[in-house]
């Protein structure tokens, strides 16, 4: 008799760098995962992380990190969409069933940069309709902070900047998110992920009836004309960004130092100066090549 395929689910790993993304993939499956934070994050693809728990096939998702001087956050998303569609994993028959957000606490709960408010906009057009229930926020780097502190700030978070009202995460919440800590082990990485099976499984109905819309097609990933007109909007405002620090950076153009006579500590400024010079050109233009790459996405999805 054949046996019967294990059900797989399909969960991606997201956040910014440092949150211990890898760590979760690694204690999760009992893997090494390669990809990591001390890693050059411009040649950083996703990897497929598979294993079984619980009779499932799970495959864990990881990414590059967020919060990236080299590589923005659009950059990053985009590049991820375009991995996972050459993977094939936006289609019926392989989906991707959850989204786990790693964030670690040891960042300023009540700090919320511009940069985070547009990776979150960039989310919210990311996500698929109703599957806010298939997102997981999970709290990381608990074990770093003073036990009285952490005790403290685990009270407060649903009236933390992220989670309170106008928060970040609030509207995710409301919508359906859940928000968990993890403890950064083995148990605590598959509780996390028992439970997203839990709350897929109770959304399928009984064996014989027709399964409901959202188990039928249960992509939480969604990459219509609104995701990329958004990625777009976002590379356009961080273009400009940059091009205004470049004005600002030339505004502190030290004098070249010429001549045997030349003061060496005035040489190595300048030599500074001109090195975050061409860093900076540079990423502006990377994310010009990047955007003309996204206006022809834009225009082959509408």
């Amino acid at each position: 008799m054949r046996q019967k395929k294990a059900r797989q689910f399909t969960i991606l790993l997201i956040g910014v760098t440092g949150a211990g993304k890898s760590t979760f993939a690694a204690h999760a499956s009992g893997a090494d995962v390669v990809i990591g934070d001390d890693l050059d994050p411009c040649t950083q693809d996703p990897l497929a992380v598979p294993f079984m728990l619980d009779g499932y096939q799970i495959v864990l998702i990881d990414t590059p990190g967020f919060d990236d001087d080299k590589r923005g956050d659009v950059e990053i998303l985009h590049d991820v969409s375009k991995w996972m569609i050459s993977e094939g994993m936006l289609s019926k028959n392989q989906p991707v069933d959850a989204l786990i957000l790693l964030h670690p606490v040891t960042r300023d709960m009540d700090g919320i940069t511009g940069e985070e408010r547009r990776r979150t906009r960039l989310l919210e057009k990311l996500l698929g309709d109703d599957s806010y229930k298939r997102v997981t926020i999970a709290t990381t780097m608990w074990g770093s902070l003073d036990p009285i502190y952490a005790a403290e700030l685990e009270r407060d978070l649903t009236k933390s900047h992220r989670l309170g009202e106008g928060g970040v995460w609030h509207d995710f919440c409301k919508r359906g998110a859940s928000v968990e800590r993890h403890d950064n082990s083995r148990d605590s990485a598959h509780g996390i992920i028992r439970r997203i099976i839990d709350r897929s499984n109770a959304a399928e109905k009984p064996p014989g009836m027709q399964r409901s819309k959202d188990t039928a097609n249960r992509n939480v990933i969604s990459l219509g004309p609104s995701f990329f007109k958004q990625l777009v909007l976002d590379l356009e405002e961080d273009i400009e960004a940059l091009r205004q620090d470049i004005l600002l950076h030339r505004e502190d153009e030290p004098e070249l130092p010429v001549g045997q006579a030349a003061d060496p500590a005035e040489q190595l400024r300048w030599k500074v100066w001109e090195k975050d010079k061409m860093e900076l050109e540079e990423r502006v233009a990377r994310r010009e090549a990047h955007l003309r790459k996204l206006r022809t996405a834009v225009v082959s999805t509408c």
